[in-house]
């Protein structure tokens, strides 16, 4: 007999169905989730379950059921804090100006090159799993905070152990285009950049790049672009239009990106890029939050221009120390004044597109992982209505619960 795992009694049951050019939530209520093999068989009515032999049976005692959450924008593999830096941020210090004092991301460069590879592996694992049991089932984990060959490898080489001792989808990107270490300016770091591009193609899966205002231009992004596509990257990511407008999004957009991320400043120009180029924007509304900033990506322009959009937590030590999905969702609601359908979508089919997961994750549906989160909740809304609370009671991962993380996390 096929070993399937019926998950019964659902109240609720939340799935995200991609067909035509919006995605829409769909709605199934007093139903029972088949699963076989870690994938999704079917959905059945409640009441046809006694109708069947299963392998095993979960009563889920009327709660609600949705898609796992899928994080498709994080630096989550890094040692130290920067709390000082946040409050020398609420003093009136600009992001900037604590960067070009060497604090930032060389602060966090700095830590990050003394710790081992196995005490960075797990600091990262802590976080995974705290973030597991938070509702995420899905994510995409950078590298950057190295600046040099043997630190950089190292993250990636610690992202290839979380994804093969952790068994969840992990995206690995190479954000060698960071910032400039000390010692180096922008320029002759970006050649040394480009130099040794190919030796990561093994390690990560795409690359990226902080395009902005005194960091790196418009055209570091097109020829790195150009060189990731000749050396076999076929992810292209960028951070455009954080900070200020420089022109990054369109030209990312035309050069095939898979996500333009941030997008505070983006402009119409950019949004019909987005939308012919068919790349997803990733929005990350706890940035916004916690640098205190005011402003806030063109969100309704882009929905109406019918670009996909993705949420994420950018959860990294500087600009988002967030591990929450949750909180992004409400932050997106409250933020962007989207309606929680749209978050919802954003925060599943749509990071999970920005990913390239989108066929095998993201959904809920038949054939696609078994990724999936059970709510202390019979509506999903609660999540939006009742802001602060952890509503997630159980997460499952491949149709296996994921444990709970009792040890002290290690930030």
């Amino acid at each position: 007999m096929e070993k399937v795992t019926c998950f019964r009694n659902i109240g609720e049951l939340i799935q995200v169905q991609p067909g035509g050019e919006t995605p829409k939530l769909v709605k199934k209520t007093r139903c029972a989730l088949l699963v076989s093999q870690g994938k999704v068989d079917k959905v059945i009515r409640d009441s046809e379950v006694n109708h069947h032999d299963f392998f095993r049976e979960v009563d889920l005692e009327g709660r609600s059921v949705l898609p796992g959450l899928v994080d498709c924008h994080t630096h989550l593999i890094y040692a130290g804090d920067r709390k000082d830096e946040m409050e020398q941020r609420m003093a009136g210090t600009s992001y900037m100006d604590i960067l070009k004092n060497g604090g930032g991301i060389l602060s966090t460069v700095k830590a990050t090159r003394q710790a081992t590879e196995d005490d960075l592996y797990e600091m990262a694992r802590q976080r995974v799993l705290r973030m597991m049991t938070l509702g995420t089932t899905a994510f995409e984990i950078k590298s950057g905070y190295g600046l040099d060959l043997d630190t950089e490898k190292k993250m990636l080489r610690v992202g290839q152990r979380l994804r093969k001792n952790l068994q969840v989808p992990i995206t690995l990107t190479y954000l060698g285009a960071h910032t400039a270490p000390k010692g180096k300016t922008i320029d002759q770091y970006f050649e040394f950049v480009m130099e040794h591009l190919p030796e990561f193609r093994h390690l990560a899966d795409g690359v990226d790049i902080f395009c902005e205002r005194d960091v790196f231009t418009v055209a570091h992004l097109r020829r790195l672009f150009l060189h990731a596509k000749l050396v076999g990257f076929h992810q292209l990511r960028a951070h455009v239009e954080e900070l200020s407008h420089q022109g990054g999004c369109y030209n990312a957009a035309r050069l095939g990106a898979i996500s333009c991320d941030h997008l505070e400043h983006g402009t119409p120009h950019d949004i019909r890029a987005l939308e012919l180029s068919g790349t997803t924007a990733v929005l990350m509304p706890g940035v916004t939050f916690f640098l205190g900033g005011k402003k806030t990506p063109p969100v309704h322009a882009m929905i109406e221009a019918g670009v996909h959009l993705a949420l994420a937590t950018d959860c990294n030590p500087g600009s988002s120390p967030s591990y929450n999905m949750q909180t992004v969702l409400g932050l997106a609601q409250s933020l962007y004044q989207i309606t929680p359908e749209q978050a919802l979508i954003a925060a599943t089919h749509g990071s999970a597109r920005a990913l390239d997961g989108h066929k095998n994750y993201g959904g809920l549906l038949p054939g696609q992982r078994a990724d999936f989160i059970v709510l202390k909740t019979n509506d999903y809304r609660d999540m939006f209505y009742c802001f602060g609370e952890n509503f997630v009671d159980q997460t499952y991962s491949a149709g296996k619960k994921v444990k709970g993380k009792k040890d002290p996390v290690s930030f």
